[in-house]
């Protein structure tokens, strides 16, 4: 009966992944897509539940089946996202001997690298944003085979990494491996990663592995993974002070900490590598941090609350806004730093505050939150995560008018039940706390 119940929804959940193949390109069928997502999470639901009841799946069965999922999405084009084809984009212009902050596509020094990927690249007139170590990635799975179905392949690997690391987590703590189901059976990272071949599998997996090894004592791995994380996609940065406060047991052990210095020198050399670039290696990200907006919640209502009425855009309000949500994630850093005992928390705390402040939350960008779902599962993480992929909505009517609009409806659905949810769970725990100290 157990193997049954398992198989049941293991095929219900490949099936609907076929299915989402199939429909070739989402945004000419957007409620359709929906329709496969509500599915594809509502048979993930019933296997978190089943697993968190604690039904004896094997943790193979469960990793299997999650490569099986992946391996479903991998052979085919990309249909949600075209990042991938920056990536090799970049990896040309390396082998070309280009440096890819300097120039962007649209760059007449780089008129004999132009091919059919080309014409794919987003926003081709601005330098590259992706930090050093995804360069050097991406040079060499270009240097093997300059594909999408390469780099999918790389960036897959990752993901399937990651989750084996959670398994050795959840063991090292006591904790089931079976609940590793809750990351690898998700079918955003299913989507994200094998579908659409993001690279912040490679910064997930480093961020996971260094908070692992500052646990285990292991510092100067915990140094090199979180350097080679920032170094690959940035975020990771707002982790360095919880590892550095949970690399001694006490305040004053500084010699424990001392290894994390390697952090610096690590990150630093990696920089060097594309330092003929000056001031121009940030120019591309600089942009990015400046213009881009998308799919905010507290920065929406906050830049709404600071803008001057009836002035649209207000450059003014928009720099207030990202120091108000600045602030706000500096108290909520110093909070993880100060009280969280557990690194594993703090870190899922300060990267979580960062995803629900930031100017710009893409799908993808769940993915850094989501391991932390095998430790402290949260319904409303779960939910946002399936809820995300309304935000593709924007992408859809541009297919259609030619024109990117957000509409305001797509934020309430996504934001306000996430936020219910969050409440609701908090309480539910408090009062589940009182009654088993009454009892």
């Amino acid at each position: 009966m157990i193997l049954f119940r398992f198989s049941f929804i293991a095929l219900g959940l490949e099936a609907t992944l076929i299915s989402v193949v199939l429909l070739g390109h989402p945004y000419h069928r957007i409620a359709t897509f929906w329709s496969a997502i509500f599915v594809a999470f509502c048979l993930y639901l019933l296997a978190a539940r089943s697993v968190w009841r604690g039904v004896q799946w094997k943790p193979a069965w469960i990793l299997v089946t999650a490569i099986i999922f992946r391996l479903t999405l991998l052979a085919f084009e990309p249909t949600l996202s075209d990042d991938i084809y920056r990536y090799i984009w970049d990896g040309r212009v390396q082998l070309a001997g280009f440096n890819p902050y300097l120039y962007s596509p649209d760059s007449e020094a780089l008129l004999s690298l132009r091919n059919e990927l080309w014409e794919k690249i987003n926003h081709r007139h601005i330098p590259t944003i992706y930090p050093p170590l995804s360069q050097i990635l991406f040079r060499i799975v270009c240097t093997i085979s300059p594909t999408v179905l390469a780099m999918k392949t790389v960036f897959t690997v990752f993901d399937c990494a990651t989750i084996l690391l959670l398994v050795k987590v959840l063991r090292s703590r006591g904790e089931d491996p079976q609940r590793v189901l809750l990351y690898a059976w998700n079918p955003l990272p299913i989507l994200e990663v094998a579908g659409n071949g993001h690279l912040d599998s490679l910064g997930v997996f480093l961020t996971i592995l260094a908070l692992y090894a500052v646990v285990q004592r292991r510092r100067v791995t915990a140094a090199w993974a979180l350097a080679g994380a920032f170094a690959a996609k940035l975020l990771p940065l707002l982790v360095l002070p919880v590892l550095w406060r949970h690399a001694a047991d006490r305040w004053n052990e500084w010699r424990f900490r001392l290894p994390l210095l390697w952090f610096p020198v690590v990150a630093g050399f990696l920089l060097l590598l594309f330092a003929d670039a000056g001031r121009d290696t940030m120019s591309g990200l600089q942009i990015f941090f400046a213009k881009w907006r998308f799919n905010d919640g507290i920065f929406s209502l906050v830049y709404t609350i600071v803008k001057e009425p009836g002035f649209e855009p207000d450059d003014v309000a928009l720099k207030d806004a990202k120091i108000i949500c600045g602030v706000l994630l500096t108290c909520v850093l110093v909070w993880a730093f100060c009280s969280q005992p557990d690194p594993f928390r703090a870190a899922a705390t300060v990267i979580g505050a960062n995803l629900l402040l930031s100017p710009v939350l893409h799908p993808w960008y769940l993915l850094w939150a989501l391991p932390f779902l095998v430790l402290f599962p949260s319904p409303a993480w779960v939910f946002l995560s399936a809820a995300a992929f309304i935000s593709y909505n924007a992408a859809a009517n541009q297919s259609v008018t030619g024109v990117w609009m957000e509409e305001t409806w797509v934020k309430w659905v996504q934001f306000l039940p996430f936020y219910l949810l969050t409440l609701a769970y908090t309480v539910h725990r408090h009062f589940q706390r009182r009654l088993s100290k009454d009892c």
